[in-house]
């Protein structure tokens, strides 16, 4: 059974009312990115108790905390010195929301992988043994923006870690729109021994490399097929809403409210049972 999960601010910046949503699609789990314009990792005490406060009192999990950790450039030590401090506050933050997540990244995207490859291992191995200290699991996002995009990336990544504490957030829309061509099956079968999460969006890739975000079944990313494996395969973990979408003179909730349907919709006809 999979537990399904929304990034909160992929429905409105409104805490409360994002929330609100949420309990009105029967979820029992939310995702922490941004609330109230700042990301998690920015909250101010103050806001960071009513943060907790409204978790709290509607009887919710989270999933994870997702910092924005190494969205930087990897060759500015500056940077990267203010983005173990932000790492070190999302340690606090997972304690304090009971998670055992930290979402991480591969730092921006600059020339290819290949070029920056020993750096980014080097600059990786800090955070994971911080990590496995803090008895958190650094919980990896590929993304078109950052270093490592696809399925194959991710695999080349995880097995020169090799650390119980670093693992796949697997996003085969992101894999799409990074240039992967068989998201699924190649890129999963690739990554699938190493995912901890799943994030779900959908878009279609264009002839030029260019991309556009679709409701979940709107695009071209093959849910059937992923969903079917993931169960197959028997992930039980969470599988969390971060539709990107907002239609054409429309709100991120009503994009995120047709993303919803459609994954419920495919869920539905797979006979997939969710929580």
């Amino acid at each position: 059974m999979f537990t399904l999960s929304v990034l909160t601010d992929e429905i409105d910046q409104d805490f409360a009312h994002a929330l609100d949503v949420a309990e009105e699609w029967g979820l029992h789990t939310v995702e922490l990115h941004k609330l109230w314009g700042k990301n998690i990792c920015d909250l101010d005490p103050d806001e960071l108790t009513r943060a907790m406060r409204m978790v709290r009192e509607r009887g919710l999990q989270v999933s994870a905390i997702d910092s924005l950790f190494l969205r930087c450039p990897i060759d500015d030590a500056a940077a990267y010195a203010k983005h173990i401090d932000i790492l070190e506050r999302s340690f606090r933050l997972a304690d304090l929301f009971q998670t055992p997540l930290v979402r991480c990244f591969s730092f921006w995207r600059q020339d290819t992988l290949a070029q920056h490859w020993d750096l980014l291992l080097e600059r990786l191995e800090l955070p994971v043994r911080m990590a496995a200290r803090a008895g958190v699991t650094l919980a990896f996002e590929n993304t078109k923006t950052t270093l490592v995009g696809t399925g194959a990336e991710i695999r080349q990544l995880m097995l020169a870690i090799d650390s119980p504490n670093f693992r796949s957030i697997w996003d085969i829309g992101n894999a799409l729109v990074a240039g992967e061509d068989r998201p699924y099956p190649d890129g999963y079968e690739a990554v699938r021994p190493w995912i901890c999460h799943v994030h779900v969006k959908d878009a279609v890739r264009h002839a030029d490399g260019s991309s556009a975000w679709r409701p979940i079944g709107g695009g071209q990313v093959d849910y059937r097929g992923q969903l079917t494996a993931l169960q197959r395969d028997g992930y039980h973990g969470v599988i969390a809403l971060e539709t990107h979408y907002q239609p054409e003179g429309g709100t991120k909730e009503q994009g995120s409210r047709e993303s919803f349907a459609g994954l419920r919709n495919i869920l539905d006809e797979l006979n997939l049972r969710w929580q």
